[in-house]
């Protein structure tokens, strides 16, 4: 692991990140008996974040299987609500969970190594919520769970940055948002863009964003080196 990397990575989100919407989504919690959600199992809401891994693996491509979390994660940090996914895919859940929350439907920042911009291949649910979205997950893939859930009132407008030009100029959205950040962005995917880039953007993002997914992404990056990342995005405060 290059320790000179993640300390450019430090210095970097130190030099960018400027919080500008710092309000936390009320109601998530309500879903939760005893931190666990009721909705989908693999949800756990905590103070700190857990990068136990899981003891199967949650991803497979031809080269074999990637252990995942052993637990999907929702906190708040620093007064803003962020989750910890390992597939990109779960991300459905607490898109459906903070629409349910606050009766809004937010655009997307779409941050990663790959636009996820693949067709569904199945029938798309025209009605998702909390109690069916865990099933419909299963039925997604990594590429196209935006696609999944297009006719179903969750998201509004996608903003990719993932090409970049898209990272030369990006401006955050005027209009409230979520950030869906993979973290593979730093992975060997994502070398088309260079590293001062993709912190400033992420930070700039992240400070005006109503609520923050962070996908690991296993098989796209190593994931000790994806944890150290992320745990520098989550203590660095201006």
């Amino acid at each position: 692991m290059n320790k000179k990397f993640l300390w450019k990575i430090e210095e970097l989100w130190k030099q960018y990140y400027m919080p500008t919407h710092q309000q936390c989504i009320p109601g998530v919690d309500a879903n939760y008996t005893d931190d666990i959600s009721q909705y989908h199992s693999r949800f756990h809401c905590v103070h700190q974040f857990d990068f136990t891994p899981s003891s199967q693996p949650v991803f497979f491509d031809d080269a074999g299987g990637y252990v995942g979390l052993a637990h999907c994660q929702v906190a708040n940090v620093a007064e803003k609500i962020v989750y910890l996914v390992d597939n990109h895919n779960e991300i459905l859940y607490p898109l459906v969970e903070i629409k349910e929350a606050t009766g809004n439907v937010y655009n997307i920042v779409h941050i990663d190594a790959h636009t996820d911009d693949a067709e569904f291949q199945r029938t798309k649910k025209t009605d998702l919520n909390l109690k069916n979205i865990k099933e419909y997950i299963a039925e997604t893939r990594i590429s196209d769970f935006f696609d999944a859930v297009s006719e179903a009132n969750v998201i509004g407008q996608i903003f990719r940055v993932c090409h970049s030009d898209s990272f030369e100029f990006f401006l955050p959205p005027e209009e409230p948002y979520i950030l869906s950040l993979d973290i593979d962005i730093f992975g060997p995917e994502g070398d088309f863009t260079d590293l001062e880039s993709k912190v400033r953007v992420i930070a700039q993002a992240w400070g005006r964003a109503e609520a923050v997914v962070i996908a690991t992404s296993p098989g796209f990056i190593e994931q000790g080196f994806a944890q150290k990342i992320i745990e520098i995005f989550l203590k660095q405060k201006p």
